[in-house]
């Protein structure tokens, strides 16, 4: 048997331990020695993988929030530009307004220094237009006295007869007497153009007493609220007539609140005509006086009040009478007050009896 087949039998009976001479031939301590140190040098190694595994991850993760913080920070920096440029575009509008102020500035103080003088021109202005005004009155007046002494005819006749009317056109007192006296029961209409004032407040109070009278226009002749005051009595207690036209600068708010005063309690009239009166200004002042009148009034069935200066306010005033006037058929008004009409509550109500011209 070969020397290394006996130590191997020797090694299978357990013998740790085997020297020839000086040479060890067998030592079995050496070799788990060796197997413990192999052993732990695995475990480092494991334990350096894990290490680098663990390692590797978080460099990932590092890896990841870098990139995170790259694409915040690209944001971010895009924001800034943005900020810059609108504050710089903010800056630029800054000067720009303020030189469009300092501008208006300028202009403030300039225009506060031509005060004075504009004030001064408005005063001669002013004194210069009244000293026309006395000059043109001045000029009217001979020129009326030229008239008189030139014996100036009007080719238009000043009192014309008909069947059953009579118009009078810039009529003296002693022509309306004259008319006065040749009326008869058949003349139910009377018309008066360019009258004055006295032969107005004469003629007026006595056809309203002779009680035959129905209708009557005047038109171009301006009526005062004295002029109304002067036949206010007769009107209200007149009872034939029942058609009242005044137009064509005729009236305006005084003469209004006068007349409508005058007619509450009247009996007999249904058409009252106000239209055409655009220089006299009829408006809300006077339609407090409308109003009331239609509250009281129980025999007016048409109001005219188309081509005259009365406001929305006045209108919205006239409305409101409406709700409760149940006798009144038609009031005529100027086109531009339908819109606010019809935007009324009580529109429906009211709407068949709106006209609008």
């Amino acid at each position: 048997m070969a020397v290394l087949g006996k130590i191997e039998i020797l090694q299978t009976r357990g013998v740790k331990k085997f020297i020839v001479g000086n040479c060890i031939m067998w030592d079995a301590t050496q070799v788990v020695s060796e197997n413990i140190e192999g052993t732990n040098l695995l475990v480092q190694i494991n334990d350096l993988k894990a290490a680098l595994k663990d390692r590797d991850e978080r460099m990932m993760a590092i890896e990841a929030e870098l990139a995170k913080f790259k694409e915040l920070s690209e944001s971010k920096l895009k924001e800034i530009e943005r900020l810059k440029r609108d504050l710089k575009e903010s800056q630029c509008i800054n000067v720009q307004n303020e030189e469009v102020i300092n501008e208006l500035k300028e202009t403030i103080l300039s225009l506060e220094d031509n005060e004075d003088t504009l004030n001064e021109v408005i005063e001669v202005t002013e004194n210069d237009l009244a000293s026309l005004k006395e000059l043109s009155e001045t000029r009217l007046q001979e020129i009326e006295q030229l008239k008189l002494k030139l014996g100036y005819n009007n080719t238009q006749e000043k009192v014309v007869w008909s069947q059953n009317s009579v118009q009078l056109t810039s009529p003296s007192v002693d022509q309306c007497i004259e008319v006065i006296s040749e009326l008869e029961e058949e003349h139910e209409s009377i018309t008066l153009k360019d009258s004055s004032s006295d032969s107005t407040q004469f003629l007026m109070p006595i056809i309203l007493e002779r009680g035959t009278i129905k209708g009557i226009t005047i038109y171009s002749s301006l009526l005062s609220r004295a002029d109304i005051l002067s036949f206010s009595s007769q009107l209200s207690t007149n009872k034939s007539l029942t058609t009242l036209v005044l137009t064509t600068g005729s009236i305006g708010n005084n003469g209004v609140m006068a007349l409508a005063e005058s007619l509450q309690y009247n009996k007999t009239l249904e058409y009252l005509y106000l239209s055409y009166n655009y220089d006299l200004t009829i408006t809300s002042v006077s339609a407090e006086s409308l109003a009331e009148f239609l509250l009281v009034n129980t025999t007016l069935s048409c109001l005219y009040l188309d081509h005259t200066g009365m406001t929305t306010d006045g209108v919205m005033i006239l409305m409101e009478s409406l709700k409760t006037n149940n006798t009144l058929e038609e009031l005529w008004l100027d086109e531009k007050h339908k819109k606010i009409c019809t935007t009324l509550p009580y529109y429906d109500h009211i709407k068949d009896k709106l006209y609008f011209l």
